[in-house]
């Protein structure tokens, strides 16, 4: 039975930051990209996880950078002596001072975006060291150093273990490193401890296509329909004239607000002048041949009424004007390359009528 459930495992090449001018920011952007990604279209079976050693290297390579440029702004002080120096008071590096900032900035980014950990896993040294020694992945790669990989093999046997315990997840390994995690070496040790599936997917877009495949999410016919709701909403105004149009043409005189103790100066003199747009809601597009959609929309107008007493024993007497407001169900077809409308039907719905009196 094909899973439907995908975690999102992180690497720490894939959400790397070197920003100078702001050594206080751990990850990248690429977070809040996948993130925004999934709660735009709703994604819930699609879960974000990073392996707790990405996180403490992450951190760790911040702190390299923090001391360098605290080394080099003494350094600078140092050097202007000769005209007095610089007023600094911290002569010497406090780890733990920039250590704990860096741990709350990355917690508040978890946290922000819902993303799991990953225990590192306790392994024996023997194995490790083996693994080292047969070169294997990822301690070899594609590198001539068959020991450059200790901390890569650490996140590799945390994410193995990890699948082997949850056999309900397909596996994505989000990463950018071509040289030591390769599709066809990982998937093989991979299938050795889980049964569902894996990918190794490196880019964002890459990533993002993936799962539009994967979960039908028909992410290019959603663009298209959004194009087309917002080429319908900047031609209000044209639907809302040929809607007058197509009232003045075709319908009949109107009994329905008689009915109400209103009689309609759009009815009764065929006047789309006093046909005012107020608000237009899209129900739904249907597209059809030649880039042509066929399209739903409640169409709300503004109009003046006059109002009139007409109860029995009385003689019929109008007040004076007043603004309502009327909802029109109009179907309506739409050729995108002359951005014609053309009305099909429009009719009132009689149960919605708001006063305007001024």
């Amino acid at each position: 039975m094909k899973l439907n459930k995908y975690k999102i495992v992180f690497d720490s090449n894939i959400v790397f930051c070197n920003e100078e001018n702001q050594l206080d920011k751990v990850f990248n952007s690429n977070i809040k990209g996948v993130f925004d990604f999934l709660k735009s279209n709703r994604i819930t079976n699609v879960s974000l996880w990073m392996p707790q050693l990405v996180i403490d290297e992450r951190i760790a390579q911040r702190i390299v950078q923090v001391e360098d440029e605290f080394k080099k702004m003494n350094s600078a002080s140092n050097n202007l002596n000769i005209f007095g120096g610089l007023n600094i008071k911290e002569k010497s590096f406090k780890r733990q001072k920039f250590q704990k900032k860096l741990n709350e900035n990355a917690l508040k980014i978890i946290r922000k975006y819902k993303i799991k950990t990953i225990p590192t896993i306790n392994v024996e040294q023997e194995i490790i060291v083996q693994r080292a020694l047969q070169k294997i992945a990822p301690f070899c790669g594609r590198s001539k150093r068959g020991d450059k990989g200790f901390k890569d093999t650490l996140i590799w046997l945390s994410f193995l273990n990890d699948a082997k315990n949850n056999q309900s997840y397909n596996y994505i390994l989000f990463t950018n490193d071509r040289t030591d995690f390769d599709q066809d070496i990982c998937e093989k040790e991979f299938k050795e401890n889980s049964s569902t599936d894996f990918w190794i997917i490196r880019e964002p877009q890459s990533l993002k296509v993936f799962l539009d495949e994967k979960l039908k999410l028909d992410l290019e016919l959603k663009k298209l329909y959004q194009e087309v709701e917002q080429e319908i909403f900047s031609l209000q105004g044209t639907i809302t004239a040929e809607v007058g149009r197509y009232i003045n043409e075709n319908a009949p005189y109107s009994s329905s607000m008689v009915l109400l103790g209103y009689t309609s100066m759009l009815d009764k003199d065929k006047d789309s002048g006093n046909f005012n747009f107020h608000s237009l809601n899209i129900n739904n597009i249907s597209p059809e041949e030649n880039n042509e959609f066929n399209i739903t929309v409640d169409l709300c107008v503004t109009i003046k009424e006059s109002k009139k007493d007409s109860s029995p024993g009385t003689i019929t007497v109008y007040f004076k004007h007043e603004d309502i407001m009327v909802k029109y169900n109009v179907s309506l077809k739409y050729k995108r390359d002359t951005k014609h409308i053309e009305i099909l039907s429009a009719i009132r719905d009689v149960s919605h009528c708001s006063s305007f009196l001024k």
